[in-house]
C-alpha cells in the first residue's frame, strides 16, 4: 500500500473512531444540542408566565413527563413508538423526566435532578404543542420551576 494512501486510512479511521466515541458519551448529537438549548432558554426567562411554544428553541409535537421508574416499555407505549433514545426513569424521585417527540422522533430528552438540569416542568403527563401552554414561572434555590395553568 502507498504510503499516502495509507495515512489516508488511518486518518479517516481516526474520525469514525472520535465520532464513534462522542455518539457513546453525549448519545444523539442532536437531542444533546435541543436539550442544551432547552436548559439555555429556560434559565434565562425573566417573565411571571410565559407560553411553552415560546420558550422550547426546537420544533415540537408532544411534550412527555414520567413517574419515577417508569420502565423503557411503558414509556414507548404511551408516547407510541419505539426509540433508543427512550431511557427508563429507574432511579429515583425528585428528577425531571422529559420527552419532547416531532414526527414521532424524540427530539430532546432530559432525565436528571432538578439542581443539576436546573429547572422543573410540572405539568400532567402529557402537553402538546397545540395547546399552546401557559405555565406560571417561580425560581426556588436556583431552579427555575415551570407550573401548568390549567
Amino acid at each position: 500500500m502507498k504510503k499516502k494512501t495509507k495515512i489516508t486510512m488511518i486518518i479517516l479511521f481516526s474520525i469514525v473512531l472520535i465520532a464513534f466515541t462522542g455518539y457513546l458519551a453525549i448519545g444523539n448529537p442532536v437531542i444533546f444540542i435541543n436539550n442544551n438549548k432547552l436548559a439555555n432558554s429556560i434559565k434565562s426567562i425573566d417573565a411571571k408566565v410565559i407560553k411553552l411554544n415560546e420558550v422550547v428553541p426546537f420544533d415540537w409535537d408532544v411534550v412527555y413527563t414520567f413517574n419515577p421508574y417508569a420502565s423503557k416499555e411503558s414509556i414507548e407505549e404511551i408516547v407510541g413508538f419505539k426509540s433508543a433514545d427512550i431511557k427508563a426513569n429507574n432511579i429515583n424521585e425528585g428528577m425531571v423526566h422529559l420527552i419532547f417527540v416531532k414526527d414521532e422522533k424524540v427530539v430532546a430528552s432530559i432525565l436528571g435532578y432538578s439542581k443539576n438540569v436546573g429547572y422543573r416542568l410540572d405539568f400532567p403527563s402529557k402537553v402538546t404543542y397545540t395547546q399552546n401552554a401557559q405555565f406560571n414561572v417561580t425560581t426556588s434555590e436556583g431552579i427555575v420551576i415551570l407550573t401548568y395553568i390549567k
